[in-house]
């Protein structure tokens, strides 16, 4: 999904849960932009990103979600929604992987057509991904794939542009409509809260995100001389720097809802859990395949 409709969206259910205040509501729409940083690879290379598909992985999961709600509630909830949304999308847009860095453990994986069956001591996915099932089960002389299991959720939809561009014209027509009565002063407290109340943050998403894609659609495929990069990579670094300097001042963290110690009971049960769930599988089905 583009990044209007994820903020456009956040906006609109922000005005809903909290009862017309634009504040939070912005703040709901700031959370929705930040998943996306992990799309600018501008500070490393292309390949790396290409290698390890950070992209919807590196700020598209639930620990980096919940650690945002943690830190300021509504920024969270901005984040939260942004995945919802990339969950509709097609495999083109390579869905996102909700539980990273977990799943990048588990190598082994097994097939059960034409009984090609890996076996292993280990755990196992068990790979669904049609292109590479295809590719591992039809034609020997094929080239050989790289070994991933299906890791990533993704949506219905084959091509996500309309449903894009339909979600981003309906929030924006129900803002219209749910302010409807006093529309006017809606949008002059709205450009307030935007330009001035987040001043620099603002700033900062569209400096970071402008050069970036500039970056990543245009300018990586042209020559360009280190000087021009080295610009290119301290606007991003400013926009970047501006989001943090405002940013701080947004941490308000969470009153817990347990305290530390059934924290620790809780995830001190999950991994024995774990342990004794494996051993019981491994003895009765011989194999564990996730």
């Amino acid at each position: 999904m583009n990044l209007h409709t994820h903020i456009i969206l956040a906006l609109a259910f922000g005005l809903i849960f909290f009862h017309n205040d634009i504040t939070l509501a912005v703040l709901v729409g700031i959370g929705a932009a930040i998943p996306d940083l992990d799309r600018e690879y501008v500070f490393t290379k292309r390949k790396i990103f290409a290698k390890y598909q950070l992209h919807r992985a590196l700020f598209h999961n639930i620990f980096f979600a919940l650690a945002v709600v943690y830190l300021n509630f509504y920024l969270g909830l901005g984040i939260f929604l942004h995945m919802a949304l990339d969950l509709l999308t097609s495999p083109t847009d390579r869905g996102v992987e909700l539980f990273f860095p977990l799943g990048r453990f588990v190598k082994n994986y097994e097939l059960d057509y034409d009984g090609n069956i890996r076996k292993s001591r280990g755990i196992m996915w068990y790979l669904e991904d049609p292109m590479r099932i295809i590719n591992k089960t039809a034609d020997p002389g094929l080239k050989e794939v790289v070994k991933m299991p299906w890791i990533r959720i993704y949506g219905p939809f084959k091509n996500s542009r309309l449903v894009d561009w339909m979600i981003f014209y309906s929030s924006f027509v129900f803002i219209q409509l749910y302010e409807l009565n006093h529309l006017a002063e809606w949008w002059k407290i709205f450009l307030y809260t935007v330009f001035v109340k987040f001043t620099f943050i603002v700033i900062g998403i569209v400096l970071f995100y402008f050069t970036g894609e500039l970056w990543r659609r245009r300018l990586q495929f042209q020559n360009l001389n280190s000087k021009l990069k080295y610009v290119i990579l301290g606007v991003m670094a400013l926009g970047l720097s501006l989001i943090l300097f405002q940013g701080i001042n947004l941490y308000s963290p969470m009153k817990p809802i347990i305290n530390f110690n059934t924290l620790v009971l809780i995830i001190v049960s999950m991994l024995v859990g774990l342990f004794l769930a494996y051993i019981h599988v491994r003895l009765r089905f011989k194999k564990v395949t996730l």
